[in-house]
């Protein structure tokens, strides 16, 4: 122990005064916002360590292995499946692919970061049909302002759309829509007026111009539509998902709870409950009933481009903070969606995405599914700066302090640890925090109080690392290797796991602090434990990764964590207040 010590009484005098402001640390604990906002720093460098998440959609032109591959390492962390696109088999070919590329990851890697994927149901939806009526509309149509165009519900001309005419899915059309009602096709990229409506058609006038491809999405704007709470391709989907071992349902059209219940009992009922639902809000009634969406949903995705529409433009960053806090405050993981402007280059106002990220957000949710794959990587990595940058400038002591206030006392075991081990974290400005868990429960506890720096999450069940991919800071690993006799060394070595998946992504670099989540026995089963070590040396193998230091992470003294603890805050200057320096010691 002795020789122990020795070697880490250097680490807390081991901190590069240049790097001090790295991650906007001086600005994320002033006491006001007004300091917050001065101490911003457009020199500061963000961590490498991504903590919100990407779901990219997938589509023909990047759902095989490689690419998918590709698209994980670029920092995709879900893949979304639109089932209102392509063939069934298409979607089951796509999984498969998907499982392989987490294979192909893992041998590369040595380390089996899962893959989530998540289905998202046809839903109530009205679309178009095919576009391939005429030499010039073959999958796609061009609409030009000032042009009329029929809207006909017969099945006959399902597959035969022009720019003139074309199909619609809702067959109660005509008895819905009235004269001087405006229709969104494709979230706005064409709108038309209607001006005469017959018994089975309605006729409007372009009044937006663009071009359509086949089955977009139609939206009737000034019409009251009455639609079933799940209808009988909703259930051939969800028996589908439940086939693939697909991990998120998302129920699009989300109007009320009685759509997540009964989607709930169908997954039910075919013996699948641990697939989670998430409820897509696309509308003003979603808006309306949301706290009771929220309390069935295990999660929420914002649909932007949707309820730009229904509710305005200048009324959508209301309603997003609106939701976004709901969900923060529920401790339920919230998605927002983005739809890339598709010119020469795809585009997408990385403000909006930076202003989800410092609101809340969980994910960031990229449409990507008519993009290529070149396209797609590009749009991933650039989402994956502008969010690491975002992350950077969170004021953290208003958000700790905001969640923590919420907190009722007394607090359970589990809730009091995951509190102190991320005020120790924040403290000790630690480089990631490392969690075994097995349900996934108290990563997401942690993952409630928005920590400053990865929670790798270390679990033997596929489906509980795959679910966590959605919550914000976790970096879930399947850890697939069988239990060992000693639990103190089953323990210790999938920490390690976790240690060499932090060094291979080049998260932590010598002298840095990581926090340390566990039981203290085998029979305990909650997390009761806090710990921090300190990496002391990086070794190059031969394979090119590098480890930590061989020491047992356990050997390290709590009276030595409190003491190097109190030697780092000195020396980092980031908490000055002797509270923040007596919490400290309380946590450790």
């Amino acid at each position: 122990m002795s020789n122990m010590l020795s070697s880490n009484h250097q680490i807390p005098w081991i901190i590069n005064n240049e790097t001090l402001n790295d991650n906007q640390l001086e600005a994320a604990y002033e006491k006001n916002r007004l300091d917050h906002c001065m101490q911003l720093d457009i020199d500061s460098k963000p961590r490498l360590a991504k903590l919100t998440n990407i779901m990219v959609t997938m589509s023909i032109t990047n759902s095989y292995p490689l690419a998918i591959a590709n698209i994980v390492n670029a920092g995709a962390n879900i893949l979304r499946l639109n089932l209102s696109h392509e063939t069934e088999k298409w979607h089951v070919i796509t999984v498969k692919s998907i499982r392989e590329a987490g294979n192909v990851i893992c041998k590369c890697t040595s380390i089996f970061r899962s893959i989530s994927v998540a289905i998202d149901l046809h839903g109530p939806e009205i679309r178009t049909g095919i576009f391939r009526g005429d030499s010039l509309s073959m999958d796609r149509a061009v609409f030009i302002e000032g042009n009329t165009v029929r809207l006909l519900t017969e099945d006959k001309i399902q597959r035969a759309g022009t720019s003139s005419c074309f199909w619609v899915s809702y067959q109660e059309l005509s008895k819905v829509c009235h004269r001087g009602d405006t229709i969104s096709i494709d979230r706005g990229a064409v709108m038309l007026k209607v001006i005469c409506v017959g018994t089975s058609d309605v006729l409007c006038r372009i009044i937006k111009g663009g071009i359509i491809g086949n089955t977009k999405t139609i939206q009737l704007l000034d019409s009251i539509i009455s639609f079933p709470i799940i209808s009988k391709q909703d259930s051939k989907d969800i028996e589908l998902a439940c086939k693939l071992e697909c991990d998120f349902i998302i129920v699009n059209q989300t109007r009320n709870r009685k759509m997540i219940r009964s989607v709930r009992a169908e997954i039910n009922q075919i013996g699948y409950n641990w697939i989670k639902i998430l409820a897509k809000i696309c509308s003003k009634q979603g808006l309306q009933n949301f706290d009771e969406i929220l309390s069935e949903a295990d999660g929420i995705i914002f649909e932007r481009s949707s309820l730009e529409l229904d509710i305005g433009t200048e009324k959508l960053f209301i309603a997003q903070k609106s939701v976004i806090a709901k969900c923060n405050k529920a401790g339920k993981p919230v998605v927002i969606n983005f739809r890339p402007i598709v010119e020469k280059m795809p585009k997408i106002n990385v403000e909006l995405v930076a202003t989800a990220v410092l609101d809340g957000a969980d994910t960031i949710s990229l449409t990507t599914g008519n993009l290529n794959l070149k396209d797609t990587l590009q749009l991933v990595q650039e989402i994956n700066i502008v969010c690491r940058e975002a992350e950077s400038a969170r004021w953290q002591r208003e958000i700790f302090n905001t969640f923590t206030n919420l907190a009722t006392i007394p607090l359970d075991v589990v809730h009091s640890i995951a509190i102190g081990a991320i005020q120790t974290s924040l403290n000790s400005n630690a480089a990631a925090i490392i969690i075994t868990t097995t349900t996934g429960r108290s990563a997401v506890l942690l993952s409630i109080y928005r920590p400053r720096c990865p929670i790798v999450a270390v679990t033997r069940f596929g489906f509980v690392a795959r679910y966590l991919n959605i919550y914000f800071a976790i970096h879930s690993i399947h850890y697939v290797a069988s239990p060992l006799p000693d639990w103190i060394k089953d323990i210790n070595i999938r920490v390690r796991a976790g240690l060499e998946y932090l060094i291979k992504k080049n998260y932590v670099n010598i002298g840095d602090a990581i926090v340390v989540v566990g039981p203290s026995r085998q029979d305990g089963g909650l997390i009761n434990t806090i710990q921090i070590i300190y990496v002391l040396r990086l070794v190059e193998r031969r394979t090119k990764f590098m480890e930590v230091d061989k020491t047992d992470w356990r050997s390290v003294s709590s009276t030595y964590v409190q003491t190097t603890i109190g030697i780092f805050l000195s020396s980092v200057k980031q908490v000055t207040s002797s509270s923040s320096s007596s919490s400290s010691n309380s946590s450790s």
